[in-house]
């Protein structure tokens, strides 16, 4: 039998009488949209009674929203693939995914895909949890992706990164030597012309700000570590090669390909302020073999 997510919390002390739906709105960052859904679909209990969202919270009870059912996509091609854990908990499920893996099937339809390889999972440990994909990579980029078991994990979650209540780190290698170890790249991106991958920086573009420092220098290569402070498509391989040191094996934006088939780039640390708790949390990804040299 499926189980429905649960959120329980402790309604501290309020200045006046409210409704159940403004508190979940204004408190707790629910969209009018899945408050319509739990009045459809879900339950709320204050202090073990079931009630009404226009029921009047006075502060001090002990709330509890069950949510709709959460469904896994139905198009998605299980994938009977293991991949490393690094966190999980009822409302978020982080792991590294290995390079050359996609996030979902594409035009394709491949069958091995990361969502595939979490379908498996989820039927594996009989959990009733859908896939909504807070952090993304490319294919062939590895490292932590965020995964939000329901609606308002993954709403609150999105929420909490645009106020900049988390942080997202990689590790790339880049070729040469950087002349200043450490600063910021501020520079728009936009697609290029005629091209339905790449990307440039572009004037027209949307703003783009990319934090690095250098970590080590060996034999004419960089590791970096980038900072993501806003998610533009392809930004640390843009930005990376517009600075003049573009990630080894990312042919696609001038990478030498000869010593790597891929971008060396890999998603290693994330700092995030916890959906439904509030609680920070820093999680890491182990650096993959195609990284470690020497």
């Amino acid at each position: 039998m499926r189980t429905p997510p649960k959120l329980h919390w402790k309604v501290s002390r309020l200045s006046k009488s409210t409704k159940v739906s403004q508190y979940l709105k204004e408190e707790k960052g629910f969209s009018s949209r899945l408050i319509k859904r739990i009045k459809q679909e879900g339950a709320v209990y204050g202090n073990g009674k079931q009630m009404a969202l226009y029921h009047h919270l006075t502060g001090g009870e002990t709330l509890s929203v069950i949510l709709p059912l959460s469904s896994f996509p139905e198009d998605i091609p299980v994938w009977h693939k293991k991949v490393p854990i690094c966190w999980e908990d009822d409302h978020l499920l982080l792991v590294n995914k290995p390079a050359g893996v996609p996030m979902f099937p594409g035009r394709g339809l491949e069958a091995q895909t990361l969502a595939g390889a979490i379908k498996s999972y989820y039927e594996r440990s009989s959990l009733s949890a859908s896939f909504h994909a807070v952090s993304r990579l490319d294919k062939q980029t590895s490292g932590l992706v965020t995964i939000a078991k329901h609606a308002y994990a993954h709403q609150r979650l999105s929420q909490f990164f645009q106020e900049g209540r988390g942080h997202k780190r990689y590790i790339g290698i880049t070729e040469g030597i950087w002349e200043k170890k450490r600063g910021r790249i501020e520079a728009p991106i936009g697609r290029k012309p005629d091209s339905l991958i790449e990307h440039q920086v572009d004037l027209k573009g949307k703003y783009a700000l990319t934090e690095y420092q250098v970590l080590e220098e060996q034999e004419g290569y960089s590791y970096v570590q980038f900072e993501l402070l806003t998610g533009r498509t392809h930004q640390i391989r843009v930005h990376s090669a517009y600075c003049g040191h573009p990630l080894l094996g990312d042919d696609l934006y001038g990478g030498n390909s000869a010593e790597m088939s891929r971008q060396a780039l890999h998603a290693y640390e994330l700092q995030f302020c916890h959906p439904v708790t509030e609680t920070w949390h820093t999680v890491q990804a182990e650096l993959p073999v195609d990284m470690r040299r020497g």
